[in-house]
């Protein structure tokens, strides 16, 4: 999953886009978009009186009892918006602020002459289809896709033939951590060590590693192994920070903790490297 849903709307509480992507957020997504937008107005006003600065918010839904790690509500203000991002909680926050500042340059910021003398603008299916897609990574969604089938042979025989019992999943991840293909252990339990190896890997550079032992009551002990493999998806029009309008892809494998990092690491980016570069 990608990002989970978002609100875009003015800083005075003007609501443009209510969407929501995942069942947890069910109830936003039949809410009233009014509500919606006053509630966040609320907390930006609340937090502004305080001189204080919203980052972000923790929700936990009460219809998933079972899950401790909830929903993060991530905070961009920029020009004349408030944009809160629903993401999991090991969605890298920084990245989802980039996604938004791209957002806000294709399209939020033909609008703003409109938001100031408090007009409701009316953004297009197209632009909606835009926002949609770059929140929801659909370029690197597609060419993993597209690809799925020989990077789920790759995975195998680093699971299956070259480190049987120590190597228990491998996965792929976009620029903002989100998951676009895994392998070997259920995308919830990935998720479950992912949200406990903080975010790190959000700064990792081109050929860097990063790694955490993980022990978790109720499951067993392991390696969470992360590699910026310098493999990028190249989009054009893309802001500037990450140069030559391209963004990474992250690799990681789940490994048994005793097991030794660097062979794993280098024949799991080699493989994947040979299928997507």
């Amino acid at each position: 999953m990608a990002i989970l849903g978002v609100a875009i709307q003015s800083k005075t509480g003007i609501p443009l886009f209510l969407d929501a992507w995942s069942e947890k957020l069910s109830a936003f997504h039949e809410g009233n978009p009014i509500l919606i937008a006053g509630f966040l107005s609320a907390l930006h006003t609340f937090a502004s009186n305080y001189k204080q600065e919203i980052s972000y918010i923790r929700f936990l839904p009460t219809e998933f009892p079972d899950d401790p790690y909830g929903i993060d509500g991530v905070y961009s203000f920029i020009g004349e918006y408030m944009v809160l991002c629903f993401t999991d909680p090991y969605q890298f926050h920084q990245m989802v602020h980039y996604k938004i500042q791209w957002i806000y340059s294709k399209i939020l910021f033909r609008y703003e002459h409109m938001i100031r003398v408090g007009k409701v603008p009316n953004i297009s299916d197209e632009e909606r289809q835009f926002i949609e897609g770059l929140l929801n990574d659909a370029v690197a969604e597609n060419i993993i896709y597209n690809k799925k089938e020989q990077l789920r042979i790759a995975a195998d025989y680093l699971i299956e033939e070259k480190f049987p019992e120590e190597v228990h999943s491998c996965f792929i991840t976009s620029f903002d951590n989100s998951i676009l293909f895994s392998h070997g252990m259920s995308r919830e339990e990935i998720a479950i060590y992912l949200s406990n190896i903080g975010r790190k890997g959000s700064i990792l550079q081109d050929g860097e590693l990063l790694y955490n032992n993980i022990a978790l009551p109720g499951l067993e002990p392991k390696l969470v192994v992360m590699t910026n493999p310098g493999v990028k998806v190249q989009i054009s029009d893309i802001l500037g920070e990450f140069g030559e309008g391209a963004v990474p892809f992250y690799y990681y494998a789940i490994t048994e903790a005793h097991s030794s990092i660097g062979p794993i690491a280098e024949l799991l980016t080699d493989n994947f490297n040979r299928i997507l570069l």
